[in-house]
């Protein structure tokens, strides 16, 4: 997964021939089930109270014949959820005492003016220890500028707690919590967010945010505290792809009934994680993919005894999973794309009994892959490619009801055979265990998976022929053998996988002709044939293929005839991303125009497009792990002919 936008060589899967991915979970019910998008009917029960302190002090006293009855007045208040009203602040008063008769007054307490607000903030937060000194009193610091604003500019003048011993309290979450999110503004250049959110508004801080539906789902977007706004504390900071920069500042700590923390794609939030969870016992939620965040994981992380979803990945980040290896509620791990590094093992994860979808890929990894992950109860995806693992793949016992969907292990230097306790599987649909440095046969027990993607390449197989069973795989959409040392003829039963949009038999010794049933494969958007020995022409049905958009017929010197049928072809798209052939250079083997071909390959020993058109996708899990577009690196469109 990358922070970048789509090059502009990617090839869109869109629209109704997308693949289906329906047996893995949607992003939406993820995060709905983690409690990323709250229950839609919390937006009906507003909450609504109604309180009425009452005191009627009755004193009957008989002396002679005087009846002295004193009734003290009834007093009432009542205040509902979507109000802001700080003058409502603090715990219930206790009924007045009865006054004496015609008692003056008592006098009003003045307002403070703004030196004195600051000065009261100030003293607070330094005694209590909710920000630093030297923070409050820099004027460049985001702690400063918050101080500044909430004593001085805030219209809604949050009264200022003089107990220390106040703070966790009611009577002052209001102004901590407020100064906070003020702080956490400032921090993350509030100034240049993409959509405010009511931030630093006069509204009350629980109403810093704003409602984003899809379809049934309603999510509140922004600051969200559970109580409504008279004494509500934010339970929920969700702010993605908002445009945030800046670090997260220590003052997160001071949420304790946070519930989800999540800035996903703001792309620029850098600096280390605060070291700041030890008092959210209630958090279950952190998501903060696709930033540029350094250091490791928090040791205060150990605290979050119900944390279920973390997503740290798409960072800068490193260390191992220490902090977190004992959270016994995680149920989804996201930590790709990082430097996180650790030698992994059975023990590693003993701990995450619930565990659901773990993605470690793209990170520096060591060890053996683990045999209790693959025989997990719950786990649907596991993800561990691109790291350093090594040994071979273990066996799966047999066992009703194996719950893994996804399982990638290519970039790795895995080793030994195939196991042919693969087929105990039976759930699986993506299985890539390429680029590594197995042996043997490819087992024919994967023929008994239903498997929709499939790639097995670059590694040392026996020699072989094309496996036989894959004509029985009809729900195959992405099949990759390249360099796979797969001998003999393209079968004529490859046509009849017709749900295919990629077939990799790239850098084989593959002979014959191409057959004319590819013609069949009308989804076929990739169609890799190169650095083989085929002969013969390239079947004029080709050109009818509606989806078409790499063809790669190169490095096989036997392949005669015109290609320029393929831009005329009135079924197909008449350009192409990618045509390569042998059209070049003194001696070429095929016609092909400029106009039509995009590469032409020259002399046998010219090094042309031999790199290796790889398309194996980083799948992510805001996708759930759905292909959804086909990427390829520019290196080798530099290779175009003019």
């Amino acid at each position: 997964m990358n922070n970048e936008e789509p090059a502009m060589n990617d090839i869109d899967l869109e629209g109704d021939d997308a693949p289906d991915a329906s047996q893995l979970p949607s992003v939406e019910e993820v995060r709905m089930s983690q409690s990323l998008a709250p229950d839609p009917n919390e937006t009906k029960r507003r909450r609504k109270k109604c309180a009425i302190y009452a005191a009627v002090l009755i004193a009957i006293v008989l002396i002679s014949t005087i009846i002295g009855v004193s009734v003290s007045k009834s007093k009432a208040r009542s205040s509902g959820g979507s109000t802001s009203n700080a003058q409502n602040i603090g715990p219930t008063p206790s009924a007045p005492a009865p006054s004496p008769p015609q008692s003056a007054p008592a006098p009003t307490v003045p307002e403070m003016s703004n030196a004195e607000r600051e000065k009261a903030g100030r003293a607070f937060l330094m005694t209590t220890g909710v920000s630093l000194e030297d923070d409050l009193t820099d004027s460049s610091t985001p702690q400063h500028k918050a101080l500044k604003w909430i004593t001085k500019q805030d219209t809604l003048r949050v009264p200022i707690p003089s107990n220390p011993d106040d703070l966790g309290t009611s009577k002052a979450r209001k102004f901590v919590q407020r100064y906070a999110l003020a702080t956490f503004y400032y921090a993350t250049e509030g100034d240049n967010w993409f959509y405010p959110f009511s931030f630093l508004s006069g509204k009350d801080e629980c109403e810093w945010y704003e409602i984003h539906s899809e379809g049934e789902e309603v999510y509140f977007w922004g600051a969200h505290c559970e109580g409504g706004t008279d004494e509500g504390a934010v339970s929920q900071i969700w702010l993605p792809n908002n445009d945030m920069a800046g670090t997260i500042p220590q003052e997160l700590e001071q949420f304790t009934n946070l519930r989800v923390f999540a800035l996903e794609y703001n792309l620029n939030i850098t600096g280390t994680l605060p070291d700041a969870f030890h008092s959210m016992k209630d958090l279950s939620v952190i998501v903060l993919s696709n930033n540029m965040i350094e250091g490791k994981l928090p040791s205060s992380m150990r605290k979050l005894e119900n944390l279920e979803f973390l997503a740290v990945d798409d960072n800068n980040m490193e260390g191992n999973l220490n902090h977190i290896r004992e959270l016994e509620t995680l149920k989804f791990v996201y930590l790709e794309d990082n430097f996180f590094s650790e030698t992994l093992s059975d023990d590693t994860f003993a701990n995450w009994p619930k565990l659901k979808q773990l993605d470690l890929s793209d990170n520096d990894f060591d060890g053996t892959v683990p045999a209790s992950l693959l025989n997990h109860d719950h786990i649907t995806v596991l993800d561990l490619h691109d790291n350093s693992l090594s040994g071979p793949i273990p066996d799966i016992p047999s066992k009703k009801g194996h719950k893994l969907q996804f399982l990638a292990l290519h970039k790795n230097d895995l080793s030994g055979a195939i196991p042919t306790t693969i087929k105990h599987l039976t759930g699986l649909t993506d299985l890539d265990l390429s680029d590594n440095n197995l042996t043997g046969d490819i087992v024919t027990e994967i023929g008994k998976l239903n498997l929709v993607y499939l790639f097995l390449g670059q590694n040392s197989f026996n020699k072989g022929n094309v496996p036989t069973f894959l004509s029985g795989m009809t729900n195959l959409t992405e099949l990759s053998l390249k360099g796979a040392n797969l001998h003999g003829t393209i079968p004529d039963s490859m046509g009849d996988l017709s749900s295919l949009y990629l077939l990799d038999l790239d850098k084989n010794k593959l002979t014959g002709t191409i057959p004319d049933s590819l013609g069949n494969l009308d989804n076929l958007i990739v169609l890799m044939l190169n650095r083989n020995k085929l002969t013969g022409t390239v079947p004029e049905t080709l050109g009818n293929l509606p989806a078409l958009g790499v063809l790669l017929v190169d490095g096989n010197t036997g392949i005669t005839g015109n290609l320029d049928f393929m831009c005329a072809a009135s079924g197909g798209n008449g350009t192409y991303f990618a045509l390569a052939a042998d059209c070049g250079g003194d001696a070429p083997t095929i016609d092909c125009s400029s106009a039509c071909c995009t590469l032409c390959c020259g002399d046998p020993d010219e090094k042309c497009n031999d790199m290796g058109w790889t398309a194996n996708y980083d799948p992510i899990w805001e996708l759930s792990y759905e292909r959804y577009r086909f990427e390829f690196d520019m290196e080798r469109m530099r290779q175009r002919k003019p």
